[in-house]
C-alpha cells in the first residue's frame, strides 16, 4: 500500500471491503482486495494530499463500489443544473449555457470518476468562442469555475473521490476595474434611463446592491417605516444576511411604488406586471443615450463604495451596507480619483497651516524668551 509513480503520474493502493454499495479501508486481518487510484498528479506533494483524502473517506466508508454503475459527466451535468442550490444562483442563466453549451460536449460521454487533471487542462486549451474565434481568460476562467464547483457537488454525493478541477490552477485575469461615474455622469445616466430601470438603478448607486439583491427585493424585505432593508442570508451572494440603510432618495422611491404596487406580486420591481429578471437592455439603452462608455451594471457597486468612503462613512460600517466580508475586497471596490488625492493634499495643507510652528513664528518666539 501507498503511493506508486509511473510515466502518467502517481497512483495510490489500499487494501478495501467492497459490500456492493461503498468501499471502506480493510484492517489487519480482515482480508479484502487491494484496489488502485490513480492520483492524476506527478507532483509528490499533491498525490500525498489526494492520498490522505481518499484514506479519510474510506474510512468514513463514503466511496462508491466499483459494482455501482458509473455516472457519465453529461448525466450529472442534467442533475446538477436542477439542484436547489444551483436554481437559487444569480448567475444560473450563464451557468446553463455554459454546462449544456461548453462543458457536456467536451466532458459528456466520460464518466466522473474518468475525469482527469489532464482533461481539464485540455478543455481550457481548445475553449472556443461560438464564432471560432479565441475567448478572454476571464472566460475560461469562469467555465473552470463553474466546472469545479459542478464536481465539488459531484464529490459532496459521494460519486467522485477527488475533484480533478481543484487541482488545475486558475491563472489570475487581471480583470479588476475601477470605473467610477462622476456626479455628472450619473446624473445624465439617471435623467435618461427607462422608468421601470431608473429605481433600480438609484438603489444600485446609493446602496451598492448587486443586481440579484436588488431584482429579487420583496416588499416583506422593505421596512419603510425605519428606513432599512433586510437581506436574508439565502438573498445574498455572500449567504450572510445584513441590514441595508435608505438614503432620503432611496427611501421616497421606495415609498413611491409602494403607491402603486401590484398587490399580485410582492416582488418590489416589476415590468408589466412581472417581476423584472434582467435590465441588460435598458441598461444599454441608457448608457447610450447618455453618451457614457465602458460601464457596466456591476460597476455602480464600485461607485456605491467609493462615495461611502468620501463621505466619511467608516470602514466596518461601509463594509456591512455593501456586503463585503472581506477589507480586501472593500479596498478593490473603493477606487481613488485624482479628484480624492487633491482633496487629501488641500487637507493636509490646513493640517500643517494650523499646526506646524513656522520659521517666522519661531524667530518671534525665541525674541521674546531672550526680552
Amino acid at each position: 500500500m501507498g503511493l506508486t509513480k509511473r510515466k502518467d503520474g502517481y497512483y495510490v493502493e489500499f487494501r478495501v471491503l467492497d459490500d456492493g454499495k461503498t468501499l471502506s479501508l480493510s484492517s489487519i486481518g480482515q482480508g479484502g482486495r487491494l484496489k488502485r487510484w490513480k492520483v492524476g498528479s506527478l507532483n509528490k506533494t499533491v498525490a500525498k494530499q489526494q492520498e490522505a483524502l481518499l484514506k479519510t473517506d474510506l474510512m468514513k466508508g463514503s466511496v462508491k463500489s466499483d459494482h455501482e454503475r458509473l455516472v457519465t459527466f453529461e448525466e450529472w451535468g442534467l442533475i446538477y443544473l436542477e439542484l436547489e442550490e444551483v436554481l437559487r444562483l444569480r448567475s444560473l442563466k450563464d451557468r446553463v449555457n455554459v454546462v449544456r453549451l461548453q462543458l457536456v460536449p467536451f466532458f459528456g460521454k466520460k464518466h466522473l470518476t474518468a475525469i482527469t487533471p489532464e482533461d481539464v487542462e485540455a478543455y481550457r486549451a481548445q475553449r472556443k468562442k461560438y464564432n471560432g474565434k479565441a475567448p478572454s481568460l476571464q472566460t475560461i476562467n469562469n467555465d473552470h469555475i463553474i466546472l469545479k464547483h459542478c464536481l465539488n457537488v459531484a464529490r459532496r454525493k459521494r460519486l467522485l473521490t477527488t475533484n480533478p478541477a481543484s487541482l488545475v490552477p486558475i491563472p489570475n485575469a487581471n480583470n479588476e476595474r475601477d470605473r467610477v461615474l462622476t456626479a455628472e455622469e450619473w446624473q445624465r445616466l439617471h435623467e435618461v434611463a427607462s422608468p421601470h430601470l431608473k429605481p433600480i438603478l438609484l438603489m444600485a448607486y446609493h446602496l451598492g446592491q448587486r443586481l440579484g439583491e436588488i431584482l429579487n427585493l420583496t416588499w416583506d424585505r422593505v421596512d419603510l417605516h425605519r428606513g432599512i432593508i433586510t437581506l436574508r442570508a439565502v438573498d445574498t451572494k455572500t449567504n450572510k444576511p445584513r441590514q441595508v440603510p435608505m438614503t432620503a432618495q432611496v427611501k421616497a422611491t421606495l415609498i413611491e411604488l409602494s403607491r402603486v404596487r401590484d398587490i399580485g406580486h410582492k416582488h418590489v420591481f416589476v415590468y408589466q406586471r412581472n417581476p423584472m429578471r434582467e435590465v441588460k437592455t435598458a441598461f444599454k439603452t441608457a448608457c447610450r443615450r447618455a453618451g457614457i462608455e465602458n460601464l457596466r451594471f456591476h460597476d455602480l457597486r464600485h461607485c456605491a463604495a467609493t462615495n461611502l468612503r468620501r463621505a466619511g462613512v467608516d470602514t466596518t460600517t461601509a463594509m456591512q451596507i455593501i456586503g463585503h466580508k472581506s477589507p480586501l475586497m472593500w479596498k478593490r471596490y473603493n477606487s481613488v480619483a485624482e479628484s480624492d488625492l487633491l482633496a487629501a493634499a488641500s487637507k493636509l495643507q490646513t493640517y500643517h497651516s494650523n499646526t506646524v510652528i513656522t520659521p517666522a513664528d519661531s524667530l518671534e518666539t525665541a525674541e521674546s524668551i531672550s526680552a
